[in-house]
């Protein structure tokens, strides 16, 4: 069991916000090459996230114990969590695929319309089933295992469900976060630093609508059962009423807070080198 450390660098708004909202932070592990994608496994009662550069894929309990999955990812970078356990991965690789509690990995998809995905980013789960993932170029732009052009002729929001990849939409520059919430889908855009809402209904999603913004850069993003989006952006956490108003700022010491996954009592942060566990 890996010994979890305090971590201090903690700021808020607002000394009573930080008393209502989580409590400081330990230190799961500062010495990845750059993490991203963590999900709740509500199965196994484990948060799962990615070092991307290192190929590998790693677990968190709830009592801070970090141990590694696969050194085999496929450079995720996001992940999801289905209700049968199964680990879902967007990938560097410019892959899509699945990964069974047993460890059994199958590719579910790398092409569309006969050429490659630019480079899967994040990934969320639809109540239906559905595994829908942002497709920027940032793998192939030096984040994954090799350079290449773009193949596709916009970065996408894709829907994979029973077999078959669909494009639903291209309305974004660098499509990142992604995420449903109460009917509706979020995702943020890291070009502009908004986080866009997308209606959804059977002939496919709405026209993106401006939501919510913490500053320049916005990367992963949850909600919490009330409803709350968390943000990861320039210099910490941004929290936003379902209003979209910002009403905490979490302040974080680290170059870049990539992403963010939220239960009812802990949230798990992914942050450059780090990976941090608060309790709510």
């Amino acid at each position: 069991m890996k010994k979890l450390i305090p971590f201090l660098a903690l700021a808020f708004v607002g000394a009573s916000q930080a008393e209502s909202l989580v409590s400081e932070p330990v230190v799961v592990g500062e010495s990845f090459g750059f993490t991203e994608g963590p999900a709740w496994d509500n199965q196994q009662h484990r948060f799962v996230f990615s070092d991307i550069p290192n190929h590998t894929l790693w677990q968190v309990t709830a009592d801070g114990t970090l141990s590694k999955i696969t050194d085999n990812s496929g450079y995720s970078n996001g992940n999801a969590v289905d209700n049968n356990g199964n680990i879902w991965s967007a990938r560097h690789d410019r892959k899509l695929s699945r990964m069974t509690p047993s460890g059994k990995v199958d590719v579910v998809a790398a092409n569309f319309n006969g050429a490659p995905l630019n480079s899967p980013n994040d990934i969320t789960v639809a109540s239906d089933g559905a595994i829908w993932f942002t497709d920027p170029p940032f793998g192939i732009q030096g984040y994954g295992p090799e350079k290449a052009n773009e193949a596709q002729p916009v970065r996408g929001i894709y829907r994979w469900k029973d077999g078959d990849l669909d494009l639903m939409s291209g309305d974004l520059t660098l499509p990142n976060g992604i995420s449903f919430n109460d009917g509706s889908l979020f995702v943020a855009d890291t070009a502009d630093g908004w986080v866009y809402k997308f209606s959804v209904s059977a002939s496919g999603l709405g026209k993106p609508e401006k939501f919510a913004r913490a500053g320049d850069m916005a990367d992963g993003l949850a909600f919490d059962s009330d409803n709350n989006l968390w943000l990861a952006t320039t210099g910490g956490l941004a929290v936003f009423n379902p209003a979209g108003e910002q009403t905490y700022f979490i302040k974080i010491d680290a170059s870049h807070i990539s992403n963010i996954a939220v239960t009812d009592s802990l949230v798990l942060v992914t942050a450059a080198n780090k990976v941090l566990l608060y309790s709510k």
